[in-house]
């Protein structure tokens, strides 16, 4: 495809995916009925901690930020699916799909991408990829827009490992999009900072304590609870850790909370504290090297 059909690719994303899409409607009422019940909660007092205010506001911020950044998001993954479609890889047609019902084909789409995400969610806690991560888990007090606060290279990873993993299940455009409206109010619902644990389904579906533990501040937390939706796969796969209610701070210590600018910049600076940092290793040990008395 030349530049110029992309472009119009682009404009049509910025549109349909920004602005007139379902979801965006669907999730922003339900952050909005969620803003009625903690306002009539605190028997409609505006007495948000201040922490809490600027959370929130960095999290709106980080929504306009990745829309600034989308070009680059959608132009880098349209490269990524033409490489793939390049590989040949067979994939399941379409039409097969059609004889399925909405209300078992959604739920396994669903199932599909969380089996998706639980995966790079584990690659996104590795040294290199977690400065990008980082800044999602910088939030120190969640919210339903927490689970807005997302760097934009974290959307591009996200959207590779979909191309790569799920591209030829062939899965129906409506399906996903009902099953992505899905996956975004849960995706809300479990940043939500109250302690649900869901009894007897805590193992079905995940709740808001469970994901508190994946945001706790706490080692034995770290690199838990991976799964966005279904805790079987942290229970398959070993990364299950629920050990009660969760009483611990969020955040990331060396990272900033509430700056949008400097969590932006934040991956592209510990990438170069730690090549500094190998830099400095290997010379250190090639003069160790060079210090060593030879031997006879």
């Amino acid at each position: 495809m030349d530049f110029a059909g992309r472009i119009y690719e682009l404009l049509a994303f910025l549109v349909t995916e920004r602005i007139y899409r379902v979801s965006f409607a669907v999730t922003l009422g339900f952050a909005l009925a969620v803003l009625v019940v903690d306002l009539h909660r605190r028997e409609y007092r505006l007495n948000w901690p201040l922490r809490l205010v600027k959370s929130v506001a960095a999290n709106i911020g980080f929504w306009w930020v990745n829309l600034l950044f989308a070009p680059i998001v959608f132009l880098t993954s349209g490269y990524i699916k033409e490489g793939y479609a390049a590989l040949g890889i067979p994939s399941i047609d379409e039409s097969v799909w059609l004889g399925v019902p909405w209300w078992i084909l959604i739920p396994f789409a669903a199932l599909c991408y969380d089996f998706a995400d639980y995966w790079n969610h584990r690659i996104l806690h590795h040294r290199w990829l977690w400065p990008i991560h980082a800044i999602h888990h910088s939030d120190p007090d969640l919210n339903v827009l927490t689970s807005y606060r997302i760097h934009f290279l974290e959307l591009l990873v996200m959207t590779t490992s979909y191309i790569l993993l799920l591209s030829w299940l062939g899965f129906p455009t409506d399906v996903m999009g009902y099953g992505a409206i899905l996956l975004t109010l849960h995706n809300m619902y479990v940043h939500m900072n109250v302690d649900w644990s869901h009894g007897p389904f805590r193992y079905v579906l995940a709740s808001p304590r469970m994901h508190q533990w994946h945001h706790a501040d706490l080692p034995e937390a770290y690199g838990k609870n991976l799964a966005n939706v279904f805790p079987v796969f942290d229970l398959l796969f070993g990364t299950y850790y629920v050990p009660g209610p969760c009483k611990e701070q969020f955040g990331v210590k060396d990272a900033p909370q509430n700056d949008v600018v400097k969590l932006v910049l934040y991956p592209f600076a510990e990438w170069g504290r730690n090549a500094a940092a190998m830099t400095r290793s290997v010379k250190f040990d090639k003069d160790s090297e060079r210090k060593l008395p030879e031997t006879e």
